[in-house]
């Protein structure tokens, strides 16, 4: 498996392969081709290709599977001169799982697309490698010796294993006084059926508070919202991802011509595939900041280069459009304090807002700055506008302001201004009728290093 570092290629404008790292060259003869021929890997083709039509920078995750593993990768393709300058990161591996049964494969990948460590045991159910969160587990500890039948939900466990099945998001507690775990998993077979063991995600589960107050009666008959989100995430992110990218590529004619109106259909499932996904990332956000005890990170980050990297993901949707997305230069520095991934993550959502409400043709900027106590982030379009007396209301959960489309699922300004004010900031607008929005996040800046001794 390769390291932490990107991974790199570079292809001719015929798709010839002029350098590679290592592993993008074992891709190449997997897949029979050669090491300074044409690029043999039917995924990575045709995102080179789109990059070169479109002539703007593509990046989206792919899925490529083998006889012996899948790898799940993140891709970054940008034109240049004579070709596509191609950059791999976030490579996973899991064991490709050989079944002809749709339904087991879905189950497989459901269950390592949960949340929290690997871990993974042999055929006689003796923890090969326990991973970080089940730190009371040695290697060699027999699963039913950890995890006996009776204790929290793993009655469900033990029946899914002694029945060589899948298992989603069961609660189980392990060793005296350890705290309960969420474990997801499934089962290994080799070429001729036989078992090898268990592979799955293990992961803490969250502690009420001290003060929580007792659950009311209906609580006992009715799932709350934190386990409907988590498990409506673990049963359709990976499905709508494959639904999505294979829509794309079919919308693209990457693999050749196909006529306009089935071009348009597959657009339509891209379309509505991508509004299922927000749909599924936003009721995970939302069981996440509803809690409690809900908290985010503190590191030092910069608004405007965060700015860019918004504006880099969502390029694409704005060309499609014909919008022209003004970023800070890259010279440009905001610096704030927040949590990396939140940060970005309410960018895009402003942006995002702004590439689907603006006029077509239209400029959207961001803008980044920051004084001595306050680092601001403006999203600014053309629009038509948001009366004062609404201002507020955008906020609310569900609020889509009447539009009568399907765009969008009314969570993501909730989301992104509970997130801000978890980080000691806002997001506030400024906007009237036919006169765009601004929307401003604010965080708070590093404080000063102090000089006293």
């Amino acid at each position: 498996m390769p390291g932490a570092g990107a991974l790199l290629l570079r292809l001719d404008s015929a798709d010839r392969i002029l350098s590679a790292d290592e592993p993008i060259l074992r891709l190449q003869a997997q897949a029979g081709g050669a090491a300074d021929g044409r690029i043999a890997v039917p995924q990575i083709a045709a995102v080179a290709r789109l990059a070169r039509r479109l002539d703007i920078l593509i990046a989206r995750p792919l899925l490529i599977g083998g006889e012996q593993i899948d790898i799940r990768l993140w891709v970054r393709a940008r034109p240049v001169a004579g070709g596509v300058e191609l950059g791999f990161s976030e490579w996973q591996e899991s064991p490709h799982v050989p079944s002809n049964d749709t339904a087991a494969l879905r189950a497989a990948e459901i269950a390592l697309a949960a949340e929290g460590g690997e871990w993974r045991t042999d055929a006689q159910m003796r923890f090969l490698h326990p991973g970080d969160t089940l730190d009371f587990v040695a290697a060699g500890d027999e699963f039913a010796a950890i995890f006996p039948e009776g204790s929290g939900q793993s009655h469900a466990l033990a029946a899914a294993i002694a029945a060589q099945q899948s298992f989603f998001g069961l609660e189980a507690r392990g060793a005296p006084n350890a705290r309960s775990v969420i474990l997801s998993g499934h089962p290994l077979f080799d070429a001729d059926g036989a078992f090898l063991g268990y592979r799955g995600k293990a992961s803490l589960v969250e502690e009420e508070p001290a003060h929580a107050p007792p659950p009311g009666p209906a609580s006992a008959h009715q799932p709350t919202l934190p386990d409907f989100g988590k498990r409506l995430d673990l049963a359709l992110r990976q499905p709508l991802t494959r639904i999505i990218a294979n829509a794309e590529t079919i919308r693209s004619r990457v693999e050749g011509p196909i006529r306009g109106d089935y071009a348009a259909y597959a657009a339509d499932i891209a379309d509505a595939g991508r509004h299922l996904m927000e749909l599924v990332d936003d009721l995970a956000d939302l069981q996440a900041i509803d809690r409690p005890n809900f908290t985010v990170a503190r590191e030092e980050i910069d608004l405007a280069d965060i700015a860019r990297r918004a504006a880099g993901l969502l390029g694409v949707k704005a060309a499609d459009r014909g919008l022209r997305i003004e970023a800070p230069k890259a010279d440009e520095t905001a610096p704030a304090i927040g949590e990396f991934r939140r940060a970005l993550q309410i960018a895009v959502n402003l942006l995002g807002n702004a590439v689907r409400y603006s006029p077509e043709q239209s400029t959207i900027w961001l803008r980044a700055e920051a004084t001595d106590e306050t680092a601001t982030l403006v999203v600014a379009d053309q629009g038509r506008g948001i009366a004062h007396e609404d201002h507020e209301r955008v906020f609310e959960k569900f609020e889509r302001l009447g539009r009568d489309d399907t765009a969008g699922t009314g969570l993501g300004l909730y989301i992104s201004r509970r997130l801000a004010r978890a980080m000691g900031g806002d997001i506030t607008i400024e906007s009237a009728p036919g006169q765009g929005a601004r929307f401003v996040l604010s965080l708070p800046v590093a404080p000063e290093p102090s000089t006293e001794n």
